[in-house]
């Protein structure tokens, strides 16, 4: 059950996710604004329910498997996963920002605007804190044993 919910707060905060990105792009009628920031509202409490959901998940999972390779294979495996995530987000970055140009230098401009919105609110940014969190919560797994969590 635990594993349903994971998948399907992950499903529906990943989605949110990449709709922030589409909202940014959209120009309202009267120039009053911009829709991502509504999207940054509606879509943090799910956003946060699944970082919540990924880091038990991985918690319960670590405190439940005996084969202990197993488990330092897995965390090795989440922690070159971050690194993976980590150089592709920098990659991402400067690509974004080298087709920017001298957008970015603007001091008119906020950090998190329409055209920068694809630094924040993309793939790469979203598995970077879920695996960030699934690792966290393996490591915490393997460190307290199951009677000291209250469980």
């Amino acid at each position: 059950m635990l594993r349903l919910s994971w998948l399907i707060s992950l499903g529906i905060s990943l989605l949110g996710f990449l709709l922030i990105g589409q909202l940014f792009t959209m120009k309202p009628q009267d120039n009053s604004g911009n829709f991502g920031f509504i999207g940054v509202v509606f879509v943090m409490p799910f956003l946060i329910l699944s970082l919540f959901t990924t880091f038990r998940y991985f918690l319960t999972l670590s405190r439940n498997s005996r084969d202990h390779m197993l488990r330092a294979v897995s965390i090795v495996g989440g922690v070159l996963l971050i690194g993976v995530f980590v150089y592709f987000s920098i990659d991402f970055q400067q690509n974004v920002l080298s087709t920017l140009g001298e957008i970015t230098t603007d001091p008119n401009l906020p950090l998190l605007n329409e055209y920068t919105h694809k630094i924040f609110f993309n793939f790469y940014t979203f598995g970077l804190i879920h695996t960030i969190l699934g690792v966290l919560g393996a490591i915490i797994g393997l460190a307290r044993p199951r009677n000291t969590m209250g469980e």
